[in-house]
C-alpha cells in the first residue's frame, strides 16, 4: 500500500469519543503483544476506562502528542502514536527531550510507511515545542523493534537495569 494513502488524525482534548475507543483498543493489542515476552506488560483489569479518560483529558494538551494512523478508506485506525516530555536535572544543557511513549501499527499495516508518517507528525511538533533530542525505551528481547528504531535514526545511549526487591 503507498504510504500516500494513509492518513494521520491528531487527537485533541474532548476529541470524538470513538477514536479515544479505538486508541484504547490500539493500545490493547500493544499491551497483549508485549505481555507474551515479558509478564511486567501486564495491566490491571478496568484499565482501559482509566485510559480513555486520561486520554481525553491529555490528547491535544501542551504536554502530549496523540495520533492515530488510517489506512485509505477505512474508520478504523491501525496504529497509534504516544509522545511527552521527559526532564533530567537542569544542571545538563538539555535537560528537557521528547520522549517517545508509545508506537503500534497492526501487523497487516507495517513496513509500509505508516510508521514513518507517525513519527514525522510527532518530530514537527516536537520541533514546534523547541525539543533537539528524543528518546525511547524497547525491551532488550524486541529485536524487531530495535532494528526499525535503528533505520530511523536512533542510537544506542542508555541501558536500563532493574531489580525486584519484594516490598508487594
Amino acid at each position: 500500500m503507498p504510504v500516500e494513502n494513509f492518513r494521520i488524525v491528531l487527537l485533541n482534548n474532548g476529541q470524538d469519543s470513538a477514536k479515544i475507543e479505538q486508541l484504547v483498543g490500539l493500545m490493547t493489542r500493544m499491551y497483549d503483544y508485549h505481555t507474551t515476552p515479558h509478564p511486567d506488560w501486564r495491566t490491571h483489569s478496568g484499565w482501559q476506562q482509566g485510559s480513555q479518560q486520561w486520554l481525553s483529558r491529555s490528547a491535544g494538551s501542551e504536554d502530549w502528542f496523540v495520533a492515530l494512523v488510517y489506512p485509505p478508506d477505512s474508520e478504523i485506525a491501525g496504529g497509534y502514536l504516544l509522545a511527552s516530555f521527559h526532564y533530567e536535572a537542569p544542571l545538563f544543557i538539555q535537560n528537557r527531550y521528547g520522549y517517545i511513549a508509545d508506537l503500534w501499527l497492526n501487523e497487516e499495516y507495517r513496513g509500509q510507511g505508516a510508521a514513518e508518517l507517525l513519527l514525522e507528525k510527532a518530530y514537527d511538533w516536537f520541533r514546534q515545542q523547541g525539543v533537539e533530542r528524543l528518546h525511547l525505551k524497547v525491551d532488550i528481547r524486541n529485536e524487531h523493534a530495535h532494528a526499525f528504531w535503528r533505520k530511523q535514526g536512533f542510537e544506542d545511549f542508555q541501558m536500563v537495569m532493574r531489580q525486584n526487591v519484594g516490598g508487594g
